[in-house]
C-alpha cells in the first residue's frame, strides 16, 4: 500500500515522462547555472564595495540596469550608452554618489548578463594609466563590433607582437611625408563635396533644402579613403556609387554594440552569421584586385597604403633571407581586414566631426571670421585660387594654425572616439588619495573622453569654443596639460589616420567657410518629418539637440540635419 514510497526506475517511465524529466533536468541545471554566474557576477562588485571603492547603487538581482535606464530616461532613450555614460554621471554625481566628498574617478558598472563588467575612467591619469602606460590589449567587445567588416583580425582588435608587425608595416603610408603627396587627390574629392554642396543650396543666395549633413559627409570620408588607400575612385558622392561602397555600407548596417537582449539573441543566431559571413566574403572580392594590384604596382606608381605595407613586407622578407619575396595569399588576407578598418575609421572620424565643425562655427561666428582672414591672408583672398596654390604647395597647409586650432577645439568638445581595453590581473589602476590599487581584471575599461575635456582642471572654460587653446604658449592659462587632449586617442595605439583625418577636415574648411553658410535646419527637418508621417521628437540633452546617438561610435541626432546657402560678400556668418 505504500509502494508509492519506493524510488522511481527510469524503466517504469514511459516515452513522454522520460522526456519532460530530461526538459526538467535540463532547466534545473540551467537555472543553477545562472544561478551561480548571478551569484559570481554580483558579488564581484560586493567585494569592491567591502574594499571601500564606491560604487552605484547596486540591487543583488538587476545589478545596475536600474541606473542604465535612469540614464536613457535623463538623457535620451536613443543616446550613446558607452559614449556618454561617463559625462552623465560625472553631472549628477551627488545623485548616486551621497556620502562621497566627489565623483570617484573610475564609474564600475554591473550590467550582467547584457555584457562584461565595464569601468568607465572619468579622470586623464587614470587613462593614461591605461592607454600610455600600459600594453592593455583591446576589449573583446571591439573584435565583436568590428566582426561584420574584418573578423576581429584588423589592428584595432590586435595586440602584442602582432599589432606591432603590422602597425609598423603601415606606419609609412600615414605618415605626413606620404600623405602630403595625396593632398592633390584629396583635393578632388573635397571639391567634390564642394560642389555636392552647391548644389544643395538655395538660388539667389537662399538656403537649400535640409538634408542629412553626416551622409555627405560620409561620401567624402569614403571616397578620400578609396584615393589613399586604394588609388581609386568610389563615387560615394555621386548618383552612381561603387559595388564596393553599396556592400559596406549594407554590412555597417550590422555593427553595433547593443544591451538590447533581443538583438543580442539574433546576433548570436546561425543565419545571422552566415549572412555576415557572406557579405564579409563578397567585400574581399571586391578588394582583393586591388591588394594583389598594389603588390605588383612599379615603384614610380603613387605610393597607396598599400604599397607602403608591401614594401614593408617585402623588406622584412628580405632581411629573414626568405627565398620568395612575393607576398603571399594570408598576407593578402590580412591586408583586406586592414583596409576595413581604415574605411571604418575614416568614414567614422569624419562623418562625425565635419557636422560637429559646422554646428561650433554657427554657435560662433566670430571664428568663421577669424578661419576667412586665416584663409585669405595665407591662401589669397580670391577662394576659386586656392585649390591650384595648395596643389603647388601642399606643405602651405600646416601654416593654417586657427585651422588646426577649430578642428582640435571641435573634437575637445565632442570627441569621435572612446579607447575600450581589457583589464588583466596584472593592472591595477592607482588612485589619487587611495593606498590600495582598484582592480581592473574581468572589466572592460572605458576612457571617458569627454568628460575628460570638459574638466575644468584640464581646460579653463570646458564649456566655451576657444580654438586658441592650442596655440597658446606654454605658461599660457589656456595651454592644455601634456596627455590631456585626446582627439585621436594617446600613446602608442592612437589613431593610425590622424595626419590624413587633419588634411581632410583643414580641406573642408578651406572649400566652404569662404562661400558658404551652413546651419543646422530643426524646424525645417521636423516639418519634413512629419510630412512623411513620422513622429517628431524634439527632445534635447544639456540643451542642445544635436546630442550623441549611435549603436557603438557617436553619431550627431538624426544624422546632423542642415541647410546651406552661397555666402555673399560682406555678409556676416548666419545672419540673413
Amino acid at each position: 500500500m505504500f509502494s508509492f514510497l519506493l524510488p522511481l526506475k527510469l524503466g517504469d517511465l514511459g516515452k513522454g515522462e522520460k522526456l519532460s524529466l530530461l526538459a526538467i533536468t535540463i532547466v534545473a541545471v540551467l537555472a543553477l547555472q545562472l544561478t551561480a554566474q548571478l551569484y559570481q557576477a554580483r558579488m564581484k562588485f560586493r567585494r569592491l564595495q567591502s574594499r571601500g571603492i564606491p560604487i552605484l547603487p547596486h540591487s543583488f538581482l538587476l545589478g545596475h540596469f536600474l541606473i542604465v535606464i535612469q540614464f536613457y530616461r535623463d538623457w535620451a532613450f536613443d543616446a550613446n550608452f558607452i559614449q556618454t555614460f561617463g559625462f552623465y554621471i560625472i553631472k549628477y554625481w551627488p545623485k548616486f554618489f551621497p556620502n562621497e566628498q566627489q565623483c570617484p574617478p573610475v564609474i564600475y558598472l554591473d550590467v550582467w548578463p547584457i555584457s562584461r563588467p565595464m569601468a568607465f575612467s572619468l579622470q586623464a591619469y587614470v587613462s593614461n594609466q591605461m592607454e600610455i602606460g600600459s600594453n592593455l590589449p583591446k576589449s573583446p567587445m571591439q573584435g565583436e563590433f568590428l566582426n561584420p567588416i574584418s573578423n576581429g583580425r584588423d589592428l584595432n582588435c590586435m595586440h602584442g607582437d602582432e599589432w606591432h608587425m603590422w602597425r609598423s608595416r603601415f606606419n609609412p603610408g600615414f605618415s605626413r611625408t606620404n600623405i602630403r603627396t595625396w593632398i592633390p587627390a584629396i583635393i578632388e574629392e573635397v571639391e567634390t563635396f564642394a560642389n555636392v554642396l552647391r548644389g544643395l543650396s538655395g538660388g539667389d543666395g537662399q538656403w537649400g533644402q535640409v538634408f542629412p549633413f553626416e551622409q555627405i559627409s560620409s561620401n567624402l570620408a569614403f571616397d578620400v579613403t578609396g584615393r589613399v588607400v586604394l588609388d581609386t575612385r568610389l563615387n560615394s558622392q555621386s548618383l552612381y556609387p561603387s559595388p564596393f561602397t553599396i556592400a559596406y555600407r549594407e554590412q555597417l548596417s550590422r555593427m553595433e554594440i547593443t544591451l538590447s537582449p533581443r538583438k543580442l539573441l539574433w546576433r548570436i543566431t546561425p543565419l545571422f552569421k552566415l549572412i555576415v559571413r557572406r557579405k564579409r566574403n563578397q567585400l574581399f572580392k571586391h578588394l582583393r584586385p586591388f591588394i594583389t594590384k598594389g603588390i605588383n604596382a612599379a615603384n614610380d606608381t603613387p605610393r597607396t597604403i598599400i604599397r607602403s605595407a608591401v614594401e614593408e613586407y617585402t623588406g622584412e622578407l628580405g632581411v629573414k633571407g626568405t627565398a620568395t619575396n612575393t607576398p603571399d595569399e594570408a598576407f593578402i588576407e590580412q591586408v583586406f581586414y586592414q583596409l576595413m578598418i581604415f574605411f571604418f575609421g575614416g568614414d567614422d572620424a569624419l562623418s562625425i566631426t565635419i557636422p560637429r565643425v559646422f554646428r561650433q562655427l554657427q554657435l560662433n561666428p566670430e571664428c568663421v571670421a577669424k578661419l576667412q582672414a586665416e584663409h585669405d591672408a595665407i591662401l589669397g583672398s580670391d577662394p576659386s585660387l586656392a585649390a591650384e596654390k595648395i596643389r603647388e604647395a601642399p606643405h602651405i597647409l600646416d601654416s593654417l594654425q586657427y585651422t588646426l586650432g577649430v578642428i582640435k577645439e571641435t573634437l575637445r568638445m565632442n570627441p569621435a572616439t572612446i579607447t575600450i581595453r581589457e583589464g588583466q590581473p596584472s593592472f591595477n589602476l592607482k588612485i589619487n588619495g587611495e593606498d590600495e590599487p582598484w582592480p581592473t581584471d574581468g572589466f572592460d575599461l572605458f576612457d571617458s573622453s569627454i568628460t575628460i575635456h570638459h574638466d575644468p582642471a584640464n581646460f579653463v572654460d570646458p564649456l566655451k569654443f576657444i580654438p586658441e587653446r592650442f596655440s597658446a604658449l606654454e605658461g599660457d592659462r589656456l595651454h592644455p596639460a601634456k596627455n590631456i587632449w585626446r582627439g585621436f586617442q594617446l600613446g602608442p595605439r592612437k589613431c593610425i589616420g590622424q595626419e590624413l583625418a587633419v588634411v581632410v577636415l583643414k580641406l573642408v574648411l578651406v572649400f566652404t567657410v569662404r562661400s558658404f553658410d551652413i546651419e543646422m535646419a530643426w524646424d525645417k527637418w521636423d516639418e519634413v518629418r512629419e510630412l512623411q508621417g513620422f513622429k517628431v521628437d524634439r527632445r534635447t540633452v544639456e540643451g542642445e539637440r544635436m546630442y550623441t546617438t549611435g549603436k557603438a561610435t557617436s553619431h550627431p541626432k538624426d544624422g546632423a540635419p542642415m541647410h546651406v546657402r552661397m555666402r555673399t560678400s560682406g555678409k556676416e556668418y548666419g545672419k540673413e
